[in-house]
């Protein structure tokens, strides 16, 4: 492993200007101090203080809406093919750990440990750059890598962390539709909760729940209007409006799909009328 990159960084209050951006290598962000919002791979992440993010290469990334001065680090790594960087799968649930992860915790002490050994040999390499701390650097990274690396197995293992499954967060996704299904959801809103990119969102509820999202919603907007249909005389466009349809044509036209007949049919012919 190689450092190609390691500096800090100090962002104000509101800071507009750039903060990120891709590259073919490793990276590892440490918040030291303050709170923002890191950007990656098309979620949002609470970057407050402590925090350490995981950035696969090539993906994007950038700090938004800081919201108190930030200080951070930043490390790119350039690694051997026998000794690989983390996978997307894994940075995704070390990243979406970061909003609750407690670093004074007994099974997190040790890495916020290193993280600080390392902040202070970045402000050594500030004031008087060294061989002797760059080694230090190095030696605290892969042990902090290694930390994660058994982190997250023992998460896979025992199930410790919240969402830290695909199972866990398609079915707190389904939880949020089922109580939600009314309000106005889409795909990136769903994404956002989960802290997790669209596509990766829509393939991985797929091979769970055999629908995708919106499919799933759909299904739950369609059973709740032929319970209104069947024991109400609610109006076939109110009850668009009360499942959460923003169209009553497009309700009709995915009624008809399902069912083969329109709204009003399928409740004419309930009630037996001809």
């Amino acid at each position: 492993m190689r450092i190609r990159s390691f500096n800090t960084h100090t962002l104000q209050r509101n800071h507009t200007g750039k903060s990120g951006g891709i590259h073919p290598y490793g990276e590892l962000l440490c918040v030291r101090a303050g709170h923002a919002v890191l950007e990656w791979m098309g979620a949002e992440y609470t970057a407050s203080s402590p925090s350490l993010f995981v950035l696969a290469p090539d993906t994007p990334h950038r700090i938004i809406r800081v919201s108190e001065p930030l200080r951070f680090w930043y490390v790119e790594l350039d690694m051997e093919p026998h000794e690989p960087f983390f996978s997307v799968e894994q940075a995704m649930q070390w990243n979406r750990f970061q909003e609750t992860a407690d670093y004074s915790s007994s099974s997190l002490w040790l890495i916020g440990q290193t993280l600080e050994h390392i902040s202070y040999s970045a402000d050594c390499l500030r004031s008087e750059p060294s061989a002797y701390d760059e080694e230090l650097v190095r030696l605290d990274l892969e042990k902090t890598m290694r930390l994660i690396r058994k982190q997250l197995q023992t998460a896979d293992t025992a199930s410790g962390y919240a969402d830290t499954s695909t199972k866990a967060f398609v079915q707190r996704l389904m939880r949020h539709m089922e109580t939600n299904y009314y309000e106005p959801i889409d795909i990136d809103m769903l994404s956002k909760r989960v802290h997790l990119n669209p596509s990766y969102v829509i393939r991985s509820f797929k091979s769970i729940a055999g629908v995708t999202p919106i499919q799933y919603l759909h299904k739950l907007r369609l059973n709740a209007a032929i319970s209104l249909l069947s024991h109400t005389d609610m109006a076939v466009h109110r009850i668009a409006e009360e499942t959460g349809f923003n169209s009553v044509h497009y309700f009709s036209r995915l009624f008809k799909q399902k069912h083969g007949i329109s709204p009003q049919q399928w409740r004419d012919e309930r009630q037996g009328k001809r």
